[in-house]
């Protein structure tokens, strides 16, 4: 019987190369393969665009329930509403709803399944951009989200829950709330205005003498500031907080009025400086 012959010290090497280069390319297929399966979560993220609005029908009141959306409304140049909506998801494409009911459109923003979080870690963000003829009411109500009006003439009731509320220019009648969110307006020409805070915080400024306004904190705090030399018949109530008016801004005789009343918060009107 033949013994066996021994292996020679190179091909020993040779084979230990072989094993370890077998190794490795199998490691590098794995890795390769998580990879792929992690691209479609984090590349998934795919921002769309979509556009619509009244398209030529008669329009006399628009409405938007914008939820957590970025909410921006502005005056058109012509008869028609028109919006942009810029999404991003990570699963599949939002929508904005539209519907069309007496006069009114009414927007609504939509995350798939309504939820603003997509489930995997990444987020649903919708941008909506609203053109409107400047005398046409707008009432917009949201959550979390942000909304900015502007330039408007018409009616205007916002309203927000804990999101950010920035107002400007307005010139038509005005409703504007907050819970525990934060409202800013400036260059107002309304000439009656009603303004609340939650727990949050509002600053308001009157760029004309407003006829009427009305002014409610909770446990938040509200600045309202007017036109120097206004006056006001001036009603000012409070709880456990405190309501407060510069000395010279009150006029019994005068036609126009300010009624102002915390709860446990703080609320204070004066005059802008001359």
């Amino acid at each position: 019987m033949t013994a066996p012959r021994p292996a020679r010290p190179g091909q020993d090497r040779s084979v230990q190369r072989l094993a370890w280069l077998a190794a490795s390319a199998l490691c590098a297929v794995l890795v390769v393969a998580g990879v792929v399966r992690e691209l479609p979560a984090r590349a998934g993220l795919r921002p769309a665009t979509q556009y619509g609005g009244s398209e030529g029908r008669p329009v006399t009141a628009l409405e938007i329930l914008g939820g957590a959306a970025v909410v921006t409304v502005t005056p058109a140049g012509d008869r028609d509403v028109a919006y942009r909506a810029r999404f991003t998801d990570a699963r599949t494409a939002p929508s904005v709803e539209e519907s069309l009911l007496g006069g009114t459109l009414r927007l609504t923003p939509r995350c798939p399944g309504d939820r603003q979080d997509a489930g995997d870690g990444s987020r649903c963000s919708v941008e909506l951009s609203v053109t409107v003829p400047r005398d046409v009411p707008v009432k917009v109500s949201a959550g979390s989200g942000r909304v900015s009006l502007s330039g408007l003439d018409g009616a205007v009731d916002a309203d927000v829950t804990s999101g950010a509320l920035t107002l400007a220019g307005l010139r038509g009648p005005l409703r504007a709330a907050v819970g525990s969110g934060t409202l800013r307006a400036t260059a107002l020409g309304s000439a009656r205005a009603e303004i609340r805070t939650g727990s949050g915080r509002g600053e308001v400024e009157f760029l004309v003498p407003p006829e009427r306004v009305t002014g409610y904190a909770g446990s938040g705090r509200l600045d309202i500031t007017v036109p120097a030399a206004s006056r006001f018949r001036v009603e000012c109530r409070s709880g456990a907080g405190r309501c407060e008016t510069d000395a010279t801004l009150a006029d019994p005789a005068s036609p126009h009025s300010l009624d102002l009343t915390t709860g446990s918060g703080r609320v204070h009107a004066g005059l802008s400086a001359p």
